[in-house]
């Protein structure tokens, strides 16, 4: 029975090491499927983390680039005001520094009339009242526009 035993004991471990060769090759199945999920998901994660990172540096260039071209139009919008400003203050400077001597020229006129004329006429004194008031209206213009300065 020694031989019998020795028999039943080896034919019944060979199927325990046959199943022990089929769980151990079904874990390193599983294991390398695992692994297999696992580095596409490392993948899939890393790509996801790097597409991220790629539009938060182009959002980043492209804030900066519309910063400086706004700063930009911005200057020439502002030298633009100025110049048409400084042109609009000269051509009202030349008109207020002429109107101002054609007043003087008309005060001149008038005060000659006035002088050579007689009593009895009072136009002359109703032309330099006017003139007086037209002589106020310029300077309050001129102050209106030091003030839009």
């Amino acid at each position: 029975m020694s031989d019998m035993q020795v028999e039943l004991s080896n034919q019944s471990s060979q199927p325990v090491s046959e199943k022990r060769q089929q769980r151990t090759k079904k874990r390193r199945t599983k294991l390398i499927i695992l692994n297999f999920i696992m580095l596409w998901l490392l993948l899939i994660v890393g790509g996801l983390y790097g597409a991220y990172t790629y539009m938060n540096k182009v959002e980043e260039r492209l804030t900066t680039q519309m910063r400086q071209e706004t700063e930009q139009k911005l200057k020439e919008l502002d030298s633009s005001y100025e110049t048409r400003i400084n042109e609009l203050d000269s051509s009202y400077q030349e008109k207020v520094a002429a109107l101002g001597e054609q007043i003087d020229e008309l005060n001149q006129l008038l005060t000659f009339v006035k002088d050579n004329s007689s009593d009895k006429n009072d136009d002359s004194n109703q032309l330099y009242s006017q003139i007086n008031e037209i002589k106020s209206q310029l300077q309050k213009l001129q102050k209106s526009m030091e003030l839009l300065k």
